[in-house]
């Protein structure tokens, strides 16, 4: 069973395809979220993830699931295990991009996962936006 923590959404310019692409792909994580600082592929389609310290996950493992208006980040081994949710919806001058995170399990989070929503939210947000920075520019990714 898993509980929906929070939501966040952002529109933008860049192109849905674009935004996909960058999402499909686990080795652009560190382009748009600075904590990360290692992304390892394994041969069975998961990478884990090194994330800087203090981190509620310093590690975790990660497969990626998608579809044409979707993309999850499925993440198990951390404290926190969850679904990360990205749902793109457009036209040919925007994107709307939802962003929610689903909780899968916890393992010895030290606070309540009503306290942590708020500041989650806030810290994904923030990362969201860097995604955005991202797709808009002109700056190469994996794809």
């Amino acid at each position: 069973m898993s509980e929906n923590l929070f939501q966040n959404v952002i529109v933008t310019h860049a192109q849905l395809n674009r935004l996909r692409a960058i999402l499909v792909h686990p080795e652009n994580l560190p382009l748009w979220d600075d904590e990360i600082t290692q992304v390892v592929p394994a041969t069975d389609g998961e990478v884990q993830l090194t994330r800087r310290s203090p981190a509620l996950n310093e590690r975790e493992w990660v497969t990626v699931a998608a579809t044409a208006s979707q993309v999850i980040y499925h993440s198990h081994g951390g404290r926190l295990a969850y679904d990360l949710v990205f749902t793109l919806t457009g036209d040919a001058t925007q994107t709307s991009l939802t962003e929610e995170l689903q909780v899968t399990h916890t393992t010895a989070i030290p606070i309540p996962l009503q306290l942590l929503a708020p500041i989650a939210k806030q810290a994904f947000a923030q990362k969201l936006q860097a995604l955005i920075v991202l797709a808009e520019s002109s700056r190469e990714v994996f794809a």
